[in-house]
């Protein structure tokens, strides 16, 4: 996305389907400002993602609303 949109990347949401607990560090190396795994993503790897983000990981599932501003 980051090379199709030539943009920062600002927010990953979703599923990340159980990937290998490096996926955290290559989010960093994209420059993934903020993630919103959900449950999919796995315990550990959320966990990882949790520890990395710190107040930019977000908490994300069923029923969640996420507010971006307009200042992107």
């Amino acid at each position: 996305a980051k090379d199709l949109l030539d943009r920062e990347i600002y927010l990953v949401v979703g599923g990340f389907h159980h990937p290998p607990l490096e996926v955290v560090q290559e989010f960093r190396k994209l420059g993934v400002k903020k993630v919103a795994p959900s449950h999919c993503t796995g315990d550990q790897v959320r966990e990882a993602f949790r520890r990395e983000y710190g107040q930019d990981f977000i908490e994300f599932g069923v029923g969640k609303i996420i507010r971006i501003k307009d200042t992107l």
